[in-house]
Formats: C-alpha cells, sequence, structure tokens
C-alpha cells in the first residue's frame, strides 16, 4: 500500500473511536491536526493531497509541482492530537523521569540556621513566666542537584527548646515577642517557659526543617525526612522579686520612703 493509503487507514480507524482522535478533535481544522494535513469533522476525515508514487518527494514529480503526500502519523503526533491517548497507540519512548532525591543528596544545600531570644534578656523571676521565641523561616537556597542547577526549599517545622533545668518540650511556633503577641510581660506565651528554682541556665533549641526541590522554577516537590539543626544558645539567670510600697515615683523622689 502507498504511504498515502496507510495514513488513510490509520485516520479512519482512529477517527471512529470515542477515545481516538475523532472524539478528541471533533471540530473542525486546526493548527494541532494540520500537522498530518487531514481534517476531523464531526467523526469523518478530510484529507488533503493525492496519492503519488512511493518514494516520491512531497511537492510534486519531476520539478513539474504536482500532488502531495501526507506524512505518516507517529506516535508522538497521536498523543499529541488525542485528549485522552490509547496507550497502545501512544507508545513514544518513556521518560526515564528524576530518580528519588534523598537528603543524603542535597547535602550540599545548606539550610540557614535559626536562633532564638528570650525576654526578658538574660534575666527572670522565678515563678514567672519567660518568654522565648525563634527567628527563623522558610527559605530557598540554590545549587546543583543530579549535575542540573537546581533550587531547594527548607520550611521550619518544629522547635525542641530544652531550658536546663530538666525540662524540654517541643513546639510546632516558633513563637513572637509579647509586643508582637499583644500580651503584657511575664504572661503566659505559646512557647513561655516558667523556672521554680534560682540559679544560673543553659537553654538550647533544635529546629527541624523539612525540605523540597525544583529544577527550572517548576514545581516543587518533597523530600521524606527532615533535618534539625542546632540554633544558638542562651544563658539566663532566674532570681527573685519583691515589690514594696512607696510614698511617691522613686524616679522623682530617690530618698523617699522603701527607694
Amino acid at each position: 500500500m502507498h504511504g498515502f493509503g496507510i495514513a488513510f487507514a490509520l485516520l479512519v480507524a482512529l477517527g471512529a473511536s470515542p477515545t481516538g482522535i475523532g472524539a478528541a478533535a471533533a471540530n473542525s481544522c486546526n493548527e494541532a491536526t494540520s500537522i498530518i494535513t487531514g481534517c476531523v469533522n464531526g467523526g469523518s476525515v478530510d484529507l488533503i493531497g493525492n496519492e503519488t508514487i512511493p518514494g516520491q518527494p512531497p511537492g510534486g514529480t519531476g520539478g513539474t509541482g504536482g500532488p502531495t503526500t501526507p506524512p505518516m502519523l507517529n506516535p508522538e503526533q497521536w498523543c499529541f492530537l488525542a485528549n485522552q491517548p490509547d496507550p497502545s497507540v501512544c507508545d513514544a519512548e518513556p521518560d526515564p523521569g528524576i530518580p528519588t532525591i534523598t537528603l543524603r543528596d542535597i547535602a550540599s544545600f545548606v539550610p540557614t540556621p535559626g536562633r532564638q531570644q528570650m525576654e526578658p534578656d538574660g534575666w527572670t523571676v522565678a515563678g514567672l513566666d519567660t518568654n522565648f521565641y525563634a527567628i527563623t523561616g522558610p527559605h530557598v537556597v540554590g545549587g546543583t542537584l543530579l549535575g542540573r542547577p537546581a533550587e531547594v526549599r527548607f520550611t521550619p517545622t518544629a522547635y525542641r527548646w530544652a531550658y536546663g533545668d530538666g525540662t524540654s518540650s517541643t513546639r510546632t511556633t516558633k513563637g513572637g515577642t509579647w509586643a508582637a503577641l499583644g500580651v503584657a510581660e511575664f504572661e503566659p506565651t505559646p512557647t513561655s517557659h516558667v523556672y521554680e528554682r534560682l540559679g544560673d541556665y543553659t537553654i538550647t533549641l533544635s529546629i527541624v526543617f523539612t525540605a523540597e526541590y525544583r529544577f527550572a522554577g517548576g514545581p516543587w516537590t518533597p523530600i521524606a525526612g527532615t533535618i534539625t539543626l542546632p540554633a544558638n544558645d542562651l544563658h539566663l539567670r532566674v532570681g527573685t522579686a519583691k515589690t514594696v510600697l512607696v510614698e511617691h515615683d522613686c524616679r522623682a523622689n530617690p530618698n523617699g520612703p522603701g527607694c
């Protein structure tokens, strides 16, 4: 069968199928169908051109400007034209894809360590809430992954505080200053802690990050596992406080009773 005859048979066979090209492109000729120099109209097939001698180049015979031969459809063209391509037709070479990325693969992408701060700064009162909070957030680090330019996004998801008094806590919020949270000094916050005993303490914080990667600005793909990084240490002295009644403002009258 001549090249045109084979192309015609393929077009008619799939043009009548609900899942073939006829169902996918039931309208008039468009740019998609132009790649096969034929049109699909309401389940029928209109072809442009006439049969020529096999092996004759398109554009006619003997340079006299004769009929042309529609090119044969390859699987990639079928996949392009069909809304739901038939796997038996769209048998183009499969994309090998990207191998599973692990935390080991992104070892060269280093997240920025967070920091912790406290209120009051460096001291507190036994029995009252001391406010701790972290300074960190999602951030993107660029580099090379599998030999290709890539980005890795790190997102903090958990905060593990060890308060130095034998207690610890894991929070899902980084907290904030009393002012930012809209509470008064020494009031409880989601990340505050109460020291019961006097003394000096060292507070440590570890921040847990999840990671995602992407190539060329594409969608983010999560990486299994988490990365835990230490923040800075804080040093705290816990003391006592007492209240007294004074006759006047001690700043205005430092020698007044109780000052």
